[in-house]
């Protein structure tokens, strides 16, 4: 029987676009080369109305398909990450309601709260190491997809959207528990978001919220006062590039 699962974290977001972006990497002092470089793609089956908008069925559908590939280094050592998500997270059969791992792959459960509402949302996903630039799915992801639904159709005839220019930087930020996650991603077209995120216990959730959003305004940066899923934006956007 399929049940919804439950997360016991929580990875909490505040994200900045365009100019509060680059007012936000101004302000916490980033610098690119002290950061980890990386090439992110997506996939999806772009679908054009007559009024020339654009719908992508899996992310209409809660599925991610995100491959990211170092971008530092030899190209032969370089490693590359290929993860299915699901967001929000269906209703899931056993053995897909905790967390697991195999060989070169983690299934993980948590709830995502981005900022300002910071409203819940519980998502699942499942990362492999693969070797491949392209979209080679592994056996335990194909069976996540299967149990959530998609059939093969759904993933036939997917277009590659990108590439995402991403820098990361992990720091240690004295008032929050744990590492701060801060991710800078840039697309060719201008498109330029930057998030701050931390990972905490769902016990602790709202508390380590009201600290990340006092933490940022200790360091000059105001919590933007509307959320924008950087995903979804930037797929949306690369989408429409690839269609020009």
């Amino acid at each position: 029987m399929a049940e919804s699962p439950a997360a016991k974290a929580a990875e909490i977001k505040i994200s900045f676009a365009g100019a509060e972006a680059k007012a936000a990497f101004d302000a916490l002092e980033l610098d690119r080369d002290e950061g980890s470089r990386r090439a992110i793609h997506f996939w999806d089956r772009p679908q054009w109305a007559a009024d020339d908008t654009v719908t992508l069925p899996l992310l209409v559908k809660g599925v991610i398909l995100r491959r990211r590939r170092d971008e530092e280094g030899p190209a032969a050592e370089r490693e590359t990450d290929l993860t299915v998500k699901l967001r929000p997270c269906p209703a899931l059969p056993e053995p897909w309601r905790q967390d697991r791992e195999g060989e070169d792959w983690k299934f993980k459960i948590e709830q995502d709260r981005t900022g300002p509402e910071f409203t819940p949302m519980v998502s699942a996903s499942l990362e492999a190491q693969v070797g491949p630039p392209e979209l080679l799915l592994i056996e335990q992801q194909r069976e996540l997809l299967d149990v959530a639904g998609l059939t093969e159709a759904d993933l036939a005839d997917l277009t590659a959207l990108g590439p995402v220019h991403a820098v990361k930087w992990k720091e240690e930020w004295d008032e929050l528990p744990g590492k701060v996650a801060i991710e800078e991603w840039r697309t060719d077209n201008g498109l330029r978001f930057l998030e701050v995120s931390v990972r905490t216990d769902i016990a602790d959730a709202a508390e380590v919220q009201t600290q990340l959003e006092q933490a940022l305004r200790d360091r000059d940066v105001t919590p933007p006062p509307f959320g924008e899923r950087k995903t979804e934006a930037v797929m949306t956007a690369l989408a429409r590039d690839a269609h020009l």
